[in-house]
């Protein structure tokens, strides 16, 4: 079984997380990067032609950036696509452990879930963050 990640957003900000996603896994995962609004081709059909390219039995995980975006709002019809998943507010966790899971069967919904809880987690105001001494620090 093949997986593909698709990275979605306005403008550059697929392909720098794709970059750096990269090179934190080691290109361990197909991955692709949809950048829109870079030149005057409509998004629906940046969108259309590259689910048209995916094989209907690959396991696809489709990251976008904003719920509410326009980049988002294109992907919305392919929620009902088998072995599809479209996730907004894409992270470098979440992509992360998006990439790190074994490819051996289909991702469930409820795995999912688990790495979006997961890289929920991950988002952390870090001013608020208590450090207490103890006897090795001194």
């Amino acid at each position: 079984m093949e997986r593909t990640i698709v990275l979605a957003s306005h403008h550059r900000l697929a392909d720098g997380l794709k970059d750096t996603l990269e090179f934190i896994s080691g290109g361990s995962q197909d991955v692709v990067a949809m950048a829109a609004y870079l030149d005057n081709q409509p998004v629906e059909k940046q969108v259309d032609t590259l689910m048209a390219a995916l094989p209907a039995d690959r396991d696809v995980i489709v990251l976008t950036d904003m719920t509410a975006g326009s980049v988002n709002q294109k992907f919305f019809r392919y929620r009902t696509r088998p072995h599809t998943h479209i996730i907004s507010g894409m992270n470098l966790p979440l992509a992360l452990g998006v990439t790190m899971e074994p490819t051996d069967q289909y991702i469930s919904d409820s795995r999912i879930d688990a790495l979006i809880q997961e890289a929920k987690n991950a988002i952390v105001n870090v001013n608020e963050i208590q450090v207490e001494a103890d006897d090795d620090d001194e």
